[in-house]
């Protein structure tokens, strides 16, 4: 895998969510997340990921409920075969910057695998993700 296959714009297809302790796998973000990934040649990556009850939810006016439906970070990536380091440098929780994020990136016919390692989730258990990307554009 190359750069170039990652560059571009890609919606965001499911994200399944698995607590390690106990094996719970879940659609963290609802069974219709939204969100967008976009990746760079100059290695660039930027990220939001919005829970799907935001559409319709009558608690747009609560932060809290705001800050836990959504996710968004921003930084570059180094690319080395399957594996992708994120190196964030803007995030929506304050506690990821300064962090790599490591990922395994696969493609399934035209989607984007993406697969976290073990890490704290945006639930604050220790878990792993499988996030399925479509290509919406090149870059």
């Amino acid at each position: 895998m190359n750069i170039k296959d990652l560059c571009g714009s890609w919606n965001l297809v499911s994200f399944s969510h698995t607590v390690l302790e106990t094996n719970l796998k879940t659609n963290i973000m609802g069974d219709n997340p939204n969100g967008t990934i976009i990746f760079t040649e100059d290695n660039c990556v930027s990220v939001i990921i919005t829970n799907e009850s935001r559409i319709m939810s009558k608690e747009l006016d609560d932060p809290c409920y705001l800050y836990h439906s959504m996710m968004a970070y921003m930084g570059r990536y180094e690319l080395n075969n399957h594996k992708c380091n994120f190196l964030i440098e803007v995030s929506w929780n304050p506690a990821w910057v300064g962090l790599t994020l490591q990922r395994e990136v696969t493609f399934e016919g035209d989607n984007l695998i993406i697969n976290t390692l073990p890490q704290v989730g945006i639930d604050g258990k220790l878990s792993t993700a499988t996030l399925i990307w479509e290509k919406i554009s090149n870059i």
